[in-house]
């Protein structure tokens, strides 16, 4: 056995022959059967009788035996031999009509047959096993079946395709080479020998500051994963609950006349701009006597200051003036909205930061996307399609950075200590994994059958 087969019996779970249902469960015009492992030839043949094993990426029309005495089922059925296959092992698809009956008989006689139920995210743990891709690419598979959004299709995807490992492996290649400098430079003090001043150096800072990028698009990574936090304030009835559904496009929020309606922050969530937002609906800000309606003006002040991007509204009526207390951007991205236009005797104009409204007529209201899309966009900032998506990548190359940033270059064999260390963190991030923990936690996410 060599020693890919060797890791992949030890990652994997062993040398069996896996089966799973790849599609969801229950009524379906089709469902996909896998099958991976050493001895996916044997059963195929038996399971299919008349399928041409030798006959490799090619669908073939077959016969499939069922278990639990259904009769034999027609099916297409595709052979993948390994190492050219999405597992790196000898696999099989079969394709059979939705039945849930049908399923679970096609299972029950690949189980006969010496098939063992696969477990969450197998199929692609032997994947990796095999070299087929490293942990970060099947991270990205992950996501890329759990992707809502534009963004986290586009983040996902760039992922299975190695961007981010490329770029973390690049990093890890500039320490390896400082690494390789500080071992010399270690030889060459002993012959009273130095490199020249200052090589050693510039290495060390040309990798701190390529951890430095990756560690800063985790921050796109977090508010493409959980959302940028955009929260509305201003004074009572200036129009926050009816722009809040409004960007919804259902009515969720409750409107009303009467000034101070909304008492706590309500959230809910939106795409705009192919981007997860999270949208609060805020309590009026205004001076208040009523403790209830206080309590509602401490949330939305709170609310305000964990927000990424801030929308306040003024009634177009009101006379032009500073904003009350809770609604300072505080250096934070922010577009201001001048509501209730129709009502306004005359034409109102808007700015650079303030756009003029009707939330009953529309007028503006594609001005106001817009603007608002662009500030949640900038958000992600610009990544090139890096994006260190997961808490794990950032963990990672935090890790990494931080024991770059307490190297003293002149304690030599100190630094090669750290600068090892760091090559270590971003290795684990790519690939050199060792932890069953860390691979069980990476493979959880996965549904059984990829």
């Amino acid at each position: 056995m060599d020693s890919s087969s060797v890791w992949s019996f030890d990652l994997a779970g062993g040398a069996d022959t896996i089966v799973a249902v790849a599609t969801p469960p229950g009524h379906g015009a089709l469902a996909l059967l896998r099958l991976s492992g050493a001895d996916t030839s044997r059963i195929a043949a038996e399971l299919c009788p008349g399928l041409d094993i030798a006959e490799s990426w090619r669908a073939q029309l077959t016969v499939v035996r069922c278990g639990d005495g259904l009769p034999q089922e027609r099916a297409v059925a595709i052979v993948y031999r390994g190492p050219r296959s999405y597992t790196g092992e000898d696999m099989l698809e079969l394709t059979v009509h939705g039945s849930p009956a049908l399923v679970q008989g096609v299972m029950h006689e690949c189980v006969e047959l010496g098939c063992r139920p696969a477990q969450p995210g197998e199929f692609t743990r032997r994947a990796v096993a095999n070299g087929k891709m490293d942990v970060t690419q099947a991270e990205g598979i992950a996501d890329l079946i759990a992707a809502e959004t534009a963004w986290q299709l586009r983040v996902a995807q760039a992922q299975v395709r190695g961007v981010l490992s490329a770029r973390v492996a690049e990093t890890r290649r500039v320490l390896v080479g400082l690494l390789a400098r500080i071992e010399g430079e270690l030889d060459l003090a002993a012959q009273g020998v130095g490199a020249p001043p200052g090589e050693l150096a510039a290495e060390l800072a040309t990798a701190v500051r390529g951890l430095q990028w990756l560690l800063a698009t985790a921050r796109a990574g977090e508010r493409i994963r959980d959302g940028v936090r955009v929260v509305i304030l201003g004074p009572p009835n200036s129009g926050k609950s009816t722009l809040f559904n409004r960007l919804l496009r259902c009515e969720r929020a409750i409107v009303s006349v009467h000034p101070g309606t909304t008492r706590d922050v309500l959230e809910a969530e939106v795409e705009i701009g192919g981007v997860r937002v999270v949208l609060a609906d805020t309590a009026g800000l205004r001076e208040s006597s009523d403790l209830v309606e206080q309590e509602g003006i401490r949330r939305a002040e709170a609310a305000a200051a964990a927000a990424d991007v801030i929308v306040f509204l003024r009634d177009a009526r009101t006379v032009a003036g500073p904003g009350p207390r809770g609604w300072e951007p505080d250096g934070r991205p922010w577009i201001g909205v001048l509501s209730k236009t129709d009502l306004v005797n005359g034409p109102v104009s808007g700015d650079q930061r303030w756009v003029a409204v009707s939330l009953t007529t529309g007028a503006g209201w594609e001005d106001l996307e817009s603007r608002l899309q662009a500030l949640v966009i900038g958000e992600l900032g610009e990544t090139d399609g890096v994006v260190a998506v997961s808490r794990r990548h950032a963990a990672g190359l935090r890790a990494a950075l931080n024991e770059l940033g307490a190297i003293r270059l002149a304690e030599t064999e100190v630094a090669a200590e750290a600068v090892r260390a760091a090559i270590d963190h971003l290795g684990e991030i790519i690939g050199d994994v060792t932890s069953e923990e860390v691979l069980d936690a990476v493979f959880a996410r996965f549904c059984v059958g990829k």
